[in-house]
């Protein structure tokens, strides 16, 4: 649980900057509330910034408006600036809006080299999510105007292994969206076992979309001379991160030629994900032309999970166009893995709409794979069970998963269930709680 929770602050933080960050920049010119970073940074060993130091922030960016250069601004203090920011978050818990955070940054972004190092002393470090949220923003638009002095923070003051690395990813992601030559250097000089650990391969997805997006060429390059040929996850990671910058067929089909002589089937995967959700019928035609079978059909497969997830029906429906009949039964139970964890709903219509393929194993599949987290989808679906051995088996998941959150909605879903099946459940229960006391 910790991990998913880590997983999913993760991903909200650095996707929700990069939310705020094209927001704003969209936006924002030279002008009023611009902050010359060379100036003020050359400035830093002579303020005295304290939390009562003005800033400019627009008065209209707590409710909401992120206004253009021509825009009256207000003078604000460093506390109205964190006040502001914790309004904005501070009760949002681990799922905060990408508007809310969009807000957010708005008025973290006029902030200047001193006063953001000033916000972070002020800012009291935690674990819950509002403290780890708040105070990203922060480091973010420390890593705008001084990376090395924002890892530098990230190592001295984040603790927890999960929160630093995603703060570490987030930091060089940043550093490599106005700069990536300059972060790749920096990500190749670290120890080979800081590379290896989860940072380093958090690091690689924002480092190699933005350096891919400047210089293709040099990204590519940089995977083939500057990592070892065996690092296939490593490989993986960055080929992934520099197909999802691409967006034309030229690009992908050298990328593609590249990647063809690393040996590495994960990563010409990873190029065929990110294009056929760009340009499904360029990418399909390109991948019939793989010569072995057998490596055609994973690299295929595991392509479209991954389409699967970004967009269900158009993936689940080219998917099944391209089946044999003798594949579609086994080619439906890839559709129903691949929409289960997060559109179970989806993943159901889908499957009643299909006319020739045998649904009940299927049914069952996706209610097996969809209780741990939506047990409430698994109980309302388990009346299309018919089969009284996956009956049971299905019954006493969607049991055991209601009681991670109320032992009470266990016991009444269990009550609510036939008394041969709620006997066998509780028998199986009990083995299983026999077993492990015995250790």
């Amino acid at each position: 649980m910790k991990l998913l929770i880590g997983s999913l602050w993760i991903a909200t933080v650095i996707c929700a900057y990069w939310y705020g960050t094209s927001q704003l920049n969209s936006q924002q010119t030279a002008g009023p509330g611009y902050v010359n970073i060379t100036t003020d940074a050359a400035k830093a060993d002579k303020q005295n910034v304290t939390g009562s130091q003005v800033l400019p922030v627009d008065e209209e960016t707590a409710e909401g408006a992120v206004t253009n250069a021509e825009s009256a601004y207000k003078p604000v203090t460093v506390d109205d600036a964190i006040a502001q920011t914790q309004a904005l978050l501070g009760d949002m818990g681990w799922s905060p809006t990408m508007a809310s955070i969009a807000k957010a940054y708005a008025i973290v972004s006029k902030l200047n080299l001193e006063q953001t190092l000033a916000a972070l002393n002020q800012l009291e470090y935690g674990d819950s999510p509002e403290s780890l949220q708040i105070t990203m923003l922060f480091i973010n638009r420390l890593a705008e105007l001084s990376p090395l002095q924002a890892i530098d923070y990230v190592n001295l003051n984040v603790t927890g292994s999960m929160q630093k690395d995603g703060a570490m990813a987030a930091v060089i992601a940043t550093w490599a969206d106005s700069d990536p030559h300059a972060a790749l250097q920096w990500y190749l000089s670290q120890p080979e076992d800081t590379r290896q650990q989860a940072m380093g391969r958090f690091a690689l997805g924002g480092l190699f979309s933005s350096l891919a997006r400047q210089d293709l060429d040099a990204a590519i390059s940089s995977i083939e001379t500057d990592f070892d040929a065996n690092d296939f996850e490593a490989i993986q990671y960055a080929i992934g991160s520099t197909a999802r910058s691409l967006q034309k067929t030229e690009d992908f089909e050298y990328l593609l030629e590249r990647v063809q002589a690393m040996d590495n089937d994960s990563a010409l995967q990873a190029v065929f994900s990110s294009w056929l959700a760009k340009e499904s019928d360029e990418a399909l035609a390109r991948l019939d032309l793989i010569s072995d079978p057998e490596q055609k059909q994973v690299i295929e497969e595991r392509a479209f999970r991954s389409w699967m997830v970004r967009e269900p029906e158009e993936a689940a429906e080219r998917f099944m166009q391209r089946a044999a009949p003798d594949q579609r039964q086994s080619r439906a139970k890839v559709v129903v893995e691949a929409m289960s964890f997060n559109q179970p709903e989806q993943a159901l219509s889908w499957l009643n709409r299909q006319t020739d393929i045998d649904t009940q194993p299927l049914t069952s599949e996706l209610i097996s794979r969809s209780a741990y987290r939506n047990p409430q989808f698994a109980d309302q679906n388990l009346h299309k069970i018919t089969e009284q051995d996956d009956l049971t088996r299905l019954t006493s998941r969607v049991y055991q998963s209601y009681s991670r959150y109320s032992q009470a909605k266990a016991d009444e879903f269990l009550s609510r269930q036939s008394p041969a099946i709620r006997e066998q459940v509780l028998t199986k229960l009990k083995r299983v709680e026999e077993i492990r006391s015995r250790g």
